[in-house]
C-alpha cells in the first residue's frame, strides 16, 4: 500500500486509463483516414489496445471482492451504487449541453429530452456503456462476494473455466463458423470473468510467471495486429471472412483480447512491490483521477475532431495523433483535478 493505493494497482488502472485514451484518439482519427494503410494502421492500434478495459474491470475484482472489504447494503446502494447514477445523470446532462452548443445546436427542451433519452436510452456518448457495466456490477456484487468469500479455490478456478470456455471460447467459435451452438451457461456477459480473474490473481488463486505473462501480452497484440491488417485488406476480396474477423476483433469476449488482458494484469502483478520515484507519483494521480478521465477524454475528443474538424493527416498524421492523445490526457487530467474542487462532482469523479 502506498498512499492508501495498492501500488500495482495504481500502475495498471493508471497504464489502462492512457491506453483507453490512446484506444479512443486512433478510433476517432480513423475517421479522416484517407488512403487503405492509415485506416488500417488506426484501427491495429486501437485494437491493440482493447486489454484496457478488461484490466479495470479485473481491478475492480481484485479490490471489491477482497474478502477483507465489508460491503454492507449502505456501502453498496449509498457509495457505488449511487455514484455511478450520479456520474450517468450529471454527465449524460452535460454532454447534451456540450451537444447543444457546438454540433446539434438544440433548444433547452431538446437538450433535456436528449439527456433523458441517453440516460434511460443508452443513445448518449457511446464510452457511457461503461457506466452501465459498473451498475450491472456493483447489483451482483453481493452474490459475487458470497462466491469469493466461501469458495475454494478450486472451484473458483472452475467458475473462471467455465467462463472462459462459454462466455470468450464458445462466442468466437460461433462468430468464426456463422453457426449458433445450443451450449449455454446462465450468464450473459463476458465481465464476470475478468471480474473473477482479478480477485484469483491478486489473491495468488491463479498463479502465473511474470515472464510468461509477459510474453503472452505481446504475443497476444501482435497478433491482434496482424489479424486486424488481414481483416481490412482482405474486405474487398473476401468480405465474408472480413466482416467476421471484424465482428470478433470488436468484442471483449474475444479469447486474445482475453489473453492480452491477463497478461497485462498478472505481468504488472508481479512486478516489483517497491515505489518508483517520480513513475509511481503520476501512476497514482492517475489512478485517483482515472475515472474523471475517462468520462472527460472524449469531450476532448469530439472538440478537436468534431467541432474544429481538425484532420490530423493534413499535419503530421500519426505523429500528430500521439500529440493528441497526450494533449487530451493531460487535459482531461487537469479538468478533473479542477471539478474535484466542486462538493458535488467531487464524490462523483
Amino acid at each position: 500500500m502506498v498512499n492508501g493505493r495498492v501500488l500495482y494497482l495504481s500502475r495498471i488502472k493508471a497504464l489502462a486509463c492512457i491506453a483507453v485514451v490512446v484506444l479512443h484518439t486512433f478510433f476517432t482519427a480513423a475517421n479522416f483516414a484517407a488512403v487503405p494503410y492509415q485506416l488500417r494502421t488506426m484501427s491495429a492500434v486501437r485494437n491493440c489496445m482493447m486489454w484496457a478495459v478488461p484490466c479495470f474491470v479485473m481491478a475492480s475484482g481484485a479490490l471489491l471482492l477482497n474478502s477483507k472489504r465489508i460491503l454492507t447494503p449502505k456501502k453498496l446502494f449509498g457509495k457505488y451504487f449511487l455514484r455511478m447514477v450520479f456520474a450517468l445523470i450529471v454527465f449524460s446532462l452535460l454532454f447534451s449541453i456540450f451537444d447543444a452548443f457546438t454540433t446539434a445546436h438544440y433548444t433547452p427542451f431538446e437538450t433535456l429530452k436528449d439527456a433523458f433519452s441517453d440516460i434511460f436510452l443508452g443513445t448518449g456518448w457511446p464510452h457511457m456503456w461503461y457506466i452501465y457495466l459498473m451498475m450491472a456490477i456493483y447489483l451482483l456484487l453481493p452474490f459475487y462476494k458470497i462466491i469469493c468469500d466461501n469458495a475454494s479455490a478450486s472451484k473458483i478456478k472452475y467458475l473462471i473455466l467455465l467462463y472462459t470456455v462459454f462466455l470468450s471460447l464458445i462466442p468466437f467459435i460461433e462468430t468464426i463458423s456463422g453457426k449458433k451452438l445450443p451450449f449455454y451457461i446462465c450468464v450473459f456477459s463476458i465481465y464476470p470473468l475478468y471480474l473473477f480473474f482479478g480477485h484469483a490473481l491478486h489473491t495468488g488463486i491463479i498463479k502465473l510467471p511474470k515472464n510468461a505473462s509477459g510474453i503472452m501480452f505481446l504475443i497476444c497484440t501482435g497478433i491482434t495486429a496482424m489479424l486486424t491488417v488481414y481483416a481490412m485488406s482482405v474486405e474487398k476480396s473476401s468480405p465474408e471472412t472480413s466482416q467476421r474477423m471484424i465482428s470478433f476483433l470488436s468484442v471483449y469476449s474475444f479469447p486474445i483480447y482475453a489473453a492480452a488482458s491477463i497478461g497485462a494484469f498478472s505481468y504488472i502483478r508481479k512486478t516489483k512491490n517497491t515505489p518508483v520515484p517520480v513513475l509511481d507519483t503520476i501512476a497514482s494521480e492517475l489512478d485517483s483521477c482515472s475515472f474523471g478521465i475517462y468520462l472527460l477524454h472524449m469531450a476532448v475528443l469530439k472538440f478537436i475532431f468534431a467541432v474544429l474538424k481538425f484532420n490530423p493527416f493534413e499535419h503530421g498524421g500519426t505523429i500528430t495523433i500521439i500529440g493528441i492523445c497526450i494533449l487530451t490526457l493531460v487535459i482531461s487530467y487537469a479538468l478533473t483535478r479542477l471539478l474535484k474542487f466542486v462538493p458535488c462532482i467531487k464524490k462523483i469523479i
